[in-house]
Parts: C-alpha cells; structure tokens; sequence
C-alpha cells in the first residue's frame, strides 16, 4: 500500500508550510544549537509524513486508522518536538517581564485540558464526519490539534524551568492524560456505535478499500485498530515521559543534596 505512488501526494501543500516555519524559524532563532534543529526538522518530517504520505490519503475519510495516526501526530509527536526545537537562551530574554511569564503559566494550566479535551471533542461522531468531509474544517481541527499538543507539552518540556511542572505534579499530569486517552481508546475500541461515520462506506476511488476490505480491513475492525491506535501508543509515550521526570527528579535531588552537603561543610 505505501507503494502505490497514487497515495502519495507530492503537490500537497503542506510542503509550502514546511518551507516557510524552517525560514522563520532560522530567522528568528538564528543559530540554534544542533539538537534544537534536529528536533524541529524530525516534527516537520512527521508532519509531512501526515499529509504527503498514503497516511494523509487514506485519512481523508477512507481509513478510520489512518485518520487516528494521522490526529496523533499531530497532537503529540510533532508539538513535542517542536517544544524541544525552542533554544531556552532567547527564550529567557523574551520573557523575563512578569506579564510574559504569566502568560507562559496560563499556557501551562490549559495544556492538560487542551491536549486531552481536543481528541474527545473532534471525535463526537457529528463533528467528526463533518471535519472529516470539509477541508476548512479539516484545517482547523488539525490546527487545534498542534496548538493543543503544544500546550500540553509545555509545562513537561518547555525551555523555561519556571513554566515546568514540578516532577512529582508532571507524573501526575501525564498519567491523568494517559487515563483520559485510555477512556477514549476503550470506548472506540469496544462501542458498537460508528464513532465517525464518514468512514463506514468510503468512496473507493483507486481500489484501495476493496484490498483492504479483503485483506479482513472490515470498517469495524478498522474503527477496533483505531481505537487501539488511540489507546495504547499515547500511553507508551506518557510512560516514556514520565520516566524521564522521575530522572529529572532523581537528577534535581542529587543536586540539592550535594549542594547541601558543600553549604554544610563550609
């Protein structure tokens, strides 16, 4: 299937917007460190993947799965790395004021809300379809979906200490998030109801879903892999962060400790 060169869509426009955030951001942060552009070209590859790939034709109402994929790119994996792009230096100096840093926070306290809420809330069947079925809808949801993922990151791996979450309260944030996507994998996984059912008898306009469908893709078995899709990848990776808190934690401890331990001598 990834093959087929009819799936792929090299006229995609999302190749114009990936053009156009390298040179601002180049532009904006004018030498960022090696890793810092290796996060930001690895987010912009997934996002291209998204869209240019047979992921981003099947996901135009023809695979419930591939939609899934394509919604969780865009909600966690590129935002987190385009998080990570961010060089913490400039950053400082843009927010030093109080006023900017609170806004910083106000960021910090929506990110759970926006980066669990948005995939219940474009997954009611209705607005599923209908965001499904209208590019300019389509375009907004998938929007709502990086500008949420970048919220929800930030007070994990934002640049900014001040912005982060403690370890113990971020261990908390990400396994409340896994429970939410957990809920909602389950529920899509299991229900009998078409959660989007713009996807239960696609057009089939290269032969694609008559393959699928005899490859045992049934629309019900396509809805149950999509629902593990949003069950359990989402989860691995608040696992993975939250390991990475916890040597945060531990790190942040052995610093304090040994920094007690220089006071006390002296």
């Amino acid at each position: 299937m990834i093959l087929m060169p009819e799936l792929w869509n090299g006229s995609s426009p999302i190749w114009f917007a990936v053009g156009l955030v390298i040179i601002a951001y180049l532009a904006i942060f004018r030498r960022p460190k090696p890793a810092q552009f290796f996060a930001l070209t690895l987010g912009l590859g997934f996002m291209t993947l998204a869209y240019v790939s047979p992921i981003g034709y099947l996901a135009d109402g023809y695979v419930f799965s591939a939609h899934m994929v394509q919604h969780l790119l865009m909600l966690l994996i590129v935002p987190l790395c385009l998080v990570l792009s961010l060089p913490k230096d400039q950053l400082k100096s843009w927010f030093h004021s109080t006023g900017r840093l609170s806004t910083l926070k106000i960021i910090s306290l929506i990110g759970w809300t926006g980066g669990v809420g948005a995939m219940w809330f474009w997954h009611v069947p209705s607005l599923c379809s209908i965001s499904t079925e209208s590019p300019l809808l389509g375009i907004v949801r998938d929007a709502s979906f990086l500008l949420a993922g970048i919220a929800f990151w930030w007070p994990i791996y934002g640049p900014l200490k001040r912005t982060r979450l403690e370890p113990p309260v971020g261990i908390i944030y990400l396994f409340s998030a896994c429970l939410g996507c957990t809920l909602l994998g389950i529920y899509i996984t299991f229900t009998t109801t078409t959660v989007c059912p713009v996807f239960a008898n696609p057009a089939d306009s290269f032969g694609v879903m008559s393959r699928l469908s005899a490859a045992g893709l049934t629309p019900a078995v396509d809805q149950n892999l999509g629902g593990l899709l949003m069950w359990v990848p989402p989860c691995l990776l608040y696992v993975s962060a939250i390991i990475s808190l916890l040597g945060r934690w531990y790190t942040n401890a052995e610093h304090d400790h040994s920094v007690s331990g220089v006071a006390g001598a002296t």
